[in-house]
């Protein structure tokens, strides 16, 4: 696997990470420092995701979203599986 495969595929996922995370801290899911520690880490990736993308080709942007619906859909799959 590529170095920029890696890359694209990081900073696809990261972001769908940092979403899950907003979610469970908005679900009130984490005590105060830990939620203290998850929301620094939301910001630095945050941070780090437009850093990264902000001179990326069309062409990439697209890949990450297509990873970003591609693992959101495994995970949904996965719950489906486990659910049965």
């Amino acid at each position: 696997m590529t170095n920029d495969l890696k890359l694209i595929a990081s900073t696809a996922i990261l972001p769908v990470l940092a979403d899950f995370l907003e979610d469970l801290n908005e679900d009130k899911a984490f005590k105060t420092d830990m939620k203290m520690a998850t929301l620094n880490l939301i910001g630095q990736i945050r941070k780090l995701d437009e850093r990264i993308m902000k001179h990326a080709s069309n062409e990439t942007t697209e890949q990450q979203v297509n990873i970003q619906i591609a693992f959101r859909q495994w995970l949904k799959s996965a719950q489906s599986t486990e659910e049965n």
